[in-house]
């Protein structure tokens, strides 16, 4: 038995402000198992500014299933590309958020914030 919540990673960032340049993104899908692969999108560019925006979707398994762990440890993986602190007061272009939604609500899974680039991975 299991519920469905369904988790989901959001990131924009400034490309011009990242040293390095942008993390290669289609080498962190190809390393990604094949199932998951899909999940991951962008980069996309925004209309103005120069923004660049990815998207890591939900697997749509159930929570305490193998697919559910293993999506949770990807989705970490993908913050862990963005979740780098660069300028010199330690704080970043890479702006991140984890949200979960469409869960049941008898398990207190309304929709909300999971994580963010100010306050970290929640699990």
């Amino acid at each position: 038995m299991g519920y469905i919540a369904h988790d989901a990673i959001i990131v924009t960032t400034d490309a011009d402000c990242r040293p390095g340049g942008l993390p290669d993104i289609n080498a962190f899908r190809a390393s990604l198992p094949p199932p998951f692969q899909p999940l991951v999108i962008g980069p996309v560019k925004s209309i103005v500014n120069d923004y660049v925006s990815y998207v890591f979707l939900p697997d749509g398994s159930k929570e305490g299933w193998d697919t559910s762990d293993e999506g949770d440890d990807c989705r970490a993986r993908f913050v862990a590309l963005f979740d780098q602190r660069y300028e010199e007061d330690g704080s970043t272009h890479d702006k991140w958020v984890g949200v979960r939604f469409g869960g049941s609500a008898e398990y207190g899974d309304a929709a909300k914030i999971t994580g963010s680039y100010e306050a970290g991975v929640a699990a």
